[in-house]
C-alpha cells in the first residue's frame, strides 16, 4: 500500500490549518477575529541566570523550572512566567535572602514582579536575625527595593513572631507596615 497520498494529505491538511490560525486570525468568541496567537511565543526550560556588581560581587541569581514569554499585543503588554522561581539576593556578595513560589509574573522585571502561590521568603543570619516571611502573593518592586502584598502575612524568628493582612516593606529604610488584622507575639531573648 503507497502511504504517499495520506502523507500529502496530512501535511496539507496541517499547513492550511497552521495558516488559517495563524495567518488569518481566529475568532475569539466574541465576534472579533485576532491575527495573532495567545499562547507564549518561546518557552525555556531549566531556567537559570545571575547578576553582578561592577566588582563581579553577586546581586540576584534566579532559577526556575520554565520561562515563558508572551510577547505585546491585543491581549496585553509583554509578559514574563515562571514556574518554581527560585531567587537569591544578595548584600555585599553575602547570602541576603531567599525567596521561592509557585510561580512568577511580570510585565517588567525591573519593577513590577510578582510572586504567587505558597510565598517563602527567609532572611540569611549574615544579614542579621534569621527571618522567615509567608505568604500567598507578594508583590515586588526591586527597582525602588519595595515590596507589597494585599494578603495574610506571617513573619517568624528568633524572638517571636507577627502576623498581618496586607504589607507594606521599604527595602532600602527597612520598614515595614501591616494595614489590618495585627498580631505579634514577642519573646525576647535571655542573655
Amino acid at each position: 500500500m503507497d502511504i504517499r497520498p495520506l502523507l500529502q494529505t496530512s501535511i496539507v491538511l496541517l499547513a492550511v490549518g497552521a495558516f488559517a490560525y495563524y495567518g488569518f486570525g481566529h475568532d475569539d468568541g466574541d465576534g472579533r477575529t485576532r491575527a495573532e496567537h495567545t499562547g507564549p511565543d518561546y518557552i525555556i526550560a531549566g531556567m537559570q541566570g545571575w547578576q553582578a556588581d561592577e566588582q563581579g560581587r553577586p546581586l540576584r541569581r534566579f532559577d526556575g523550572s520554565e520561562l515563558l514569554h508572551y510577547a505585546a499585543g491585543s491581549a496585553g503588554p509583554e509578559r514574563f512566567e515562571m514556574n518554581a522561581p527560585d531567587i537569591r539576593l544578595y548584600s555585599d556578595g553575602k547570602p541576603g535572602w531567599h525567596l521561592t513560589a509557585n510561580q512568577a509574573t511580570s510585565t517588567d522585571p525591573g519593577t513590577d514582579i510578582w510572586l504567587e502561590g505558597r510565598v517563602v521568603a527567609l532572611r540569611d543570619a549574615s544579614q542579621g536575625m534569621p527571618l522567615r516571611v509567608e505568604t500567598e502573593r507578594l508583590h515586588a518592586n526591586p527597582r525602588a527595593n519595595r515590596l507589597d502584598t494585599p494578603e495574610l502575612v506571617k513573619i517568624t524568628g528568633p524572638q517571636g513572631r507577627m502576623s498581618g493582612r496586607g504589607l507594606t516593606a521599604d527595602l532600602q529604610s527597612r520598614t515595614l507596615q501591616f494595614n489590618s488584622a495585627v498580631e505579634v507575639l514577642y519573646a525576647p531573648s535571655r542573655r
